[in-house]
């Protein structure tokens, strides 16, 4: 069972453990623009504008998801973690208290891609790399039912 719970300050360095391992495992094609150091920078600088969940697996952190307003900055699971079910408890603790969200998945994450399709999400806008890794990408939005 996966708990989500706020993430604390003391949480950082395991946030930065999981961002980067599942990059460098999950997404080798992505490329290392960022040393370890600049990574808790840009994790910390997220915790003043947004809000950071974690979700927890067997008492530890097993992945995290960051959300601004209604945009899904960063949603990443330890590869150890992957299809345990923590990825699912924290978008849909995310959906939960919105009514609308939106992020943007790389092209090539073929296994992100069919999760948040999965999950209700609907590609709304591809580009060809309209971002700092200059790689395509498509932006994807859920919308809450209405009843």
């Amino acid at each position: 069972m996966v708990q989500i719970r706020k993430a604390s300050e003391k949480d950082l360095p395991r946030l930065v453990e999981i961002f980067r391992v599942s990059r460098q495992e999950l997404l080798p094609f992505l490329p290392i623009l960022h040393t370890r150091e600049q990574d808790f920078a840009h994790l910390k600088d997220l915790w003043g504008r947004g809000e950071i969940f974690v979700g927890i697996l067997a008492d530890q952190i097993a992945g995290f998801l960051v959300q601004i307003d209604h945009w899904i900055a960063h949603l990443y699971v330890h590869p150890t973690a992957i299809e345990r079910g923590v990825g699912k408890a924290l978008l849909d603790h995310a959906k939960g208290r919105a009514v609308k969200l939106e992020l943007w998945c790389f092209e090539d994450n073929m296994r992100a891609r069919a999760f948040y399709e999965a999950q209700g999400f609907e590609c709304v806008r591809k580009t060809d790399g309209d971002n700092e890794e200059g790689l395509p990408d498509r932006l994807y939005r859920w919308h809450r039912a209405r009843y």
